[in-house]
């Protein structure tokens, strides 16, 4: 009966050993389990509780799925403490008036139809000069310089012979019209034809009005029909050729104004009026000339000269964000929107102008969104060393919606005339309850027309091409 009993304790005593054997086993295990990791430098590990020695952020503890549950790709929690560390901020998304301001470098140049070349009608040399340096003035009708010419005197001979023929006038008014063609004024054939004197020489005078940019004849020189005398401008009216980048282009109208600073007058600005937009970009530079017409008052502004050209574009109602609240990845632009006090969720955005430090976005977010305008950075870092890599947003986020200033949502995201995505900055139309948007300026007019003829064009939502119009 002893025996019984001994035997009975030792059985006892050796289960009572496995089964502390077996729980400090589990115990070793979830100790091993229990690893703490910065989620800013995923080398620094501990085994407990702590900050890290880089960032000072809080350890994390590593499991496996206790946060893989509650966190997806584009939506991440973050406590308090961490958003302190990572300077999280957030600035609330509303509509503003937006004014983009391009700035460029150019130079003044003539204007061309005020550009003239005083050319000789005839033969002859140069007797007198009147105008004999550049930079003078001269008007319509001021002497230039005296010449003698045998062309000009044959004509004046025939003249008078046929005005003393009384029956060929026919012949008198011929020879009047070759004068005023050789050059002769209307002041100066009414004086011939009451005189009937012929000179040796004759007064030239200049049949146009402007500034004297260069003179290409001396006192005594001769000259033959067809050879350039002078180069005489208007300055009053000159032109502004600015150089601007193809990015900023669509900004720049036919009929914006353009304001005009010069090293010679640091005080004084110039304002014009943009008549032409080249039809070539420069390759090399990739830019396009823009012409401006100014009005030179004073004659301040000389050719020649270099300029800086500033251009105002209205946007109207925009929203915009700071530009640190944008990451641009190269294939999308990503902000983190804050969905609670502890969770932001990541959207695509498409951008428009950048203004004074913000960008314009013309689609993804809507007045009232809340963004991280700083810590953006920090958060996506998070975010990717949790998830390995940015996944795309279109897995989980809907397609981008594009809204207009007035907050109208444009039904379509694919043109349904050309095909190509909707911008917001062309022209929309309202038909059948719906505001379709187009990719361009014109499309909006072809679909006018026959709105149904471009409706089969598109699928049930709007966001796919099917291009079933002939």
């Amino acid at each position: 009966m002893k025996m019984n009993i001994k035997i009975l304790i030792a059985v006892l005593l050796l289960i009572l050993a496995g089964c502390k054997q077996q729980n400090n086993e589990q115990a070793s295990v979830q100790a091993k389990a229990k690893i703490y990791y910065c989620p800013m430098h995923p080398q620094v590990t501990s085994d407990k509780p702590g900050v890290c020695p880089i960032c000072q952020m809080d350890l994390v503890l590593k499991t496996d799925d206790s946060e893989s549950k509650e966190e997806t790709t584009n939506i991440i929690k973050l406590s308090e403490g961490k958003q302190i560390l990572a300077n999280v901020k957030t600035v609330k998304v509303e509509y503003e008036k937006g004014v983009k301001e391009i700035k460029s470098f150019g130079y003044i140049d003539f204007a061309e139809p005020g550009k003239r070349t005083i050319t000789a009608r005839f033969n002859g040399r140069i007797e007198k000069l009147y105008i004999n340096k550049v930079g003078d003035i001269v008007k319509q009708g001021t002497p230039l310089f005296e010449a003698y010419s045998p062309d000009i005197v044959q004509a004046e001979n025939e003249f008078v012979i046929s005005i003393n023929d009384r029956d060929n006038s026919s012949l008198t008014s011929g020879i009047e019209k070759k004068l005023l063609l050789l050059g002769l004024t209307k002041v100066q054939v009414e004086e011939l034809k009451k005189t009937k004197e012929i000179k040796t020489t004759f007064t030239y005078c200049s049949p146009f009005e402007g500034t004297v940019i260069e003179k290409k004849i001396q006192e005594g020189s001769y000259f033959n029909e067809g050879t350039s005398l002078y180069e005489i401008a208007d300055l009053s009216t000159i032109w502004n050729i600015s150089e601007i980048f193809t990015d900023d282009i669509y900004y720049i109208k036919k009929g914006s104004q353009i304001k005009i600073l010069t090293n010679a007058y640091p005080n004084q600005g110039f304002t014009g009026i943009v008549d032409f937009i080249y039809p070539v970009a420069d390759q090399q530079n990739k830019t396009i000339k823009v012409r401006a017409v100014i009005n030179n008052t004073g004659n301040k502004l000389k050719p020649n000269m270099f300029t800086e050209a500033y251009f105002n574009y209205d946007l109207g109602k925009i929203i915009t964000i700071p530009a640190e609240a944008v990451i641009i990845t190269g294939m999308k632009n990503i902000v983190w929107i804050k969905k609670s006090d502890k969770e932001f969720e990541m959207r695509e955005i498409k951008l428009g102008a950048k203004i004074d430090g913000k960008y314009q976005v013309i689609a993804g977010l809507n007045a009232g969104d809340e963004v991280a305008a700083s810590g953006g950075y920090l958060i996506d870092s998070e975010n990717q060393l949790r998830s390995g890599d940015l996944k795309p947003v279109s897995s989980s986020n809907p397609p981008i919606s594009f809204t207009t200033p007035d907050n109208k949502k444009i039904w379509n995201t694919i043109c349904p005339v050309m095909g190509n995505p909707v911008d917001p900055k062309a022209p929309t139309y309202e038909y059948k309850g719906k505001l379709f948007g187009f990719c361009c300026a014109g499309c909006d007019e072809k679909f006018k027309k026959d709105p149904e003829k471009y409706l089969v064009n598109l699928n049930k939502d709007g966001n796919k091409f099917i291009g079933k119009t002939n």
